[in-house]
């Protein structure tokens, strides 16, 4: 099973457009597991992953980073990343 690390934070306008999108799906899949990660208070997680800039997608299978995807998604594109 896929897990998505959605890196986010409150300050972030691109973000706020994706959030949405990243709650309905997280609601209707139940093959894949969306995490929302704010940066500011999980700066330890966002500092392992290297993140720089939000929002920031990483699908990790069994452990692994598989991709990354930087900035704002559609909620198809996002329906490619779980696949």
């Amino acid at each position: 099973m896929k897990t998505i690390l959605y890196f986010t934070a409150e300050w972030c306008g691109p973000c706020k457009k994706t959030r949405p999108i990243v709650e309905e799906l997280n609601k209707d899949l139940s093959l894949t597991n969306i995490r929302i990660v704010d940066v500011d208070s999980e700066m330890e997680l966002a500092k392992n992953f290297e993140i720089k800039s939000v929002p920031t997608f990483i699908v990790i299978k069994d452990n692994e980073e598989i991709n990354r995807v930087v900035g704002a998604q559609t909620k198809q594109s996002l329906l490619e990343l779980m696949k």
